[in-house]
Formats: structure tokens, C-alpha cells, sequence
């Protein structure tokens, strides 16, 4: 999603990527230490058109948990990080 983005988009995206691994990491409470990955992607599920949030959580014990918020990163909030974990 990143080509023929300006680089005020580009800019944009990027700081909400940063938002949601901070809610993410805000989650997961103090202390926690693990890698955490957000990206914007496109659903191709056909009941989900449009573009999705994907996170992943890797622990230091190599633990890994995924999934996939189907919302813009822009428009993810920290409701949709409670839901995510509770589905997870």
C-alpha cells in the first residue's frame, strides 16, 4: 500500500503504525518485552473488502500471536485493541 503514497501519506501511515504498537504495548502492560508489528494491508477475504490492520507479537521465548484488526490503521482506537486481544 506504501506505493504512490506522498510522502505526507507516507508520513501519516507511519505514525499511526507507531499509535497502534503503542496501544498494543500500552496493553500488554509495563515490563513487557517482546517485538510487536504493525502493518496496513489489503483484505482479500471477500467478505472483507478493504484495507485491514495486521499485529503481530513475538515474545522473547519466540511465542508468537496474530491477527487482524479489519479497520485503516488510522482508524484502529483502543476499543479495537481490547477486542483484538480477547479474540486472540
Amino acid at each position: 500500500m506504501v506505493l504512490d503514497m506522498s510522502l505526507r501519506e507516507t508520513a501519516q501511515n507511519i505514525w499511526h503504525i507507531q499509535r497502534v504498537k503503542r496501544l498494543v504495548r500500552d496493553h500488554l502492560g509495563e515490563g513487557a518485552q517482546c517485538l510487536v508489528s504493525v502493518r496496513e494491508a489489503f483484505c482479500t477475504d471477500p467478505l472483507c473488502e478493504g484495507p485491514m490492520t495486521e499485529i503481530r507479537i513475538v515474545s522473547l521465548v519466540f511465542r508468537e500471536t496474530k491477527g487482524a484488526i479489519h479497520k485503516k490503521t488510522s482508524d484502529v482506537t483502543d476499543a479495537d485493541i481490547e477486542v483484538f486481544f480477547n479474540t486472540v
